[in-house]
């Protein structure tokens, strides 16, 4: 939540700055102008939550999400178009890691100690949206945009190791009898975009941006409802075809 005053702000920025700087240019005519196309690479980090497994603790279920690489593409097709365009952003994209996604929990260990529990996990996350965008020039070669609308977000998430230590830290050679090492689920949620595009040749750009997503997975074979939601930092290059 805590992305959501600084997208609208840089949108809201745009929309003042470029209409204000369009009413001295003129409109283009709907459709005179091809979508651009955008695909960006960079890092999701996600906020660390708290879950529920009865198998791995007696209580509350510390979630480590990990740093997440991740990629998609983004579409932006003009409705209005002038020194401001606006118009509808439908796009995608994915983030997954083998490993560092970590769970950890509290047992009551055979001896009537505590042993801590500490589970590795592969996690996927993908996600698909429609919103609306706007975009304005700073300069001549500078635009800038903001985007946001509702989202599809599908999670999973698999075990790839286990390890657990008495209080003292010595590890305990014994596993955890888990019945179920993965789980899934898919979800609504919500997404947010916003960025700097710099012209490198006619109708190409490159640039950097930060999105944010915000939703609810239920993991319902394991760990149970995550908020999933963070910031994810790209470079990102668009062009019009």
């Amino acid at each position: 939540m805590r992305m959501y005053p600084l997208l609208t702000g840089l949108a809201l920025f745009v929309s003042v700055h470029a209409v204000a700087a369009d009413e001295g240019q003129g409109s283009v005519g709907l459709q005179s102008e091809p979508a651009l196309i955008q695909v960006f690479l960079g890092v999701l980090k996600l906020d660390d939550d708290t879950g529920e497994w009865d198998e791995i603790s007696d209580d509350n279920v510390d979630v480590d999400f990990s740093s997440l690489p991740s990629g998609g593409i983004e579409a932006e097709f003009p409705f209005y178009q002038g020194f401001v365009h606006w118009g509808l952003n439908p796009g995608g994209s994915i983030a997954w890691k083998s490993d560092d996604t970590n769970f950890s929990g509290r047992v009551d260990g055979e001896t009537g100690g505590t042993v801590r529990v500490d589970i590795d996990n592969s996690l996927f996350i993908g996600e698909l949206h429609l919103g609306g965008y706007v975009r304005g020039r700073l300069t001549d070669r500078i635009t800038t945009y903001a985007a946001a609308g509702p989202m599809v977000i599908y999670g999973y998430h698999e075990v790839e190791d286990e390890s657990l230590e008495d209080a003292d830290g010595t590890v305990v050679e014994d596993g955890v009898d888990l019945s179920e090492t993965d789980s899934s689920d898919i979800n609504l949620g919500f997404y947010g975009r916003a960025g700097v595009d710099f012209e490198i040749r006619d109708k190409q750009h490159l640039g950097f941006g930060i999105r944010y997503m915000s939703g609810e997975l239920d993991f319902n074979k394991t760990v149970g409802e995550l908020d999933v939601e963070g910031p994810q930092y790209v470079f990102t290059y668009s062009a019009r075809f």
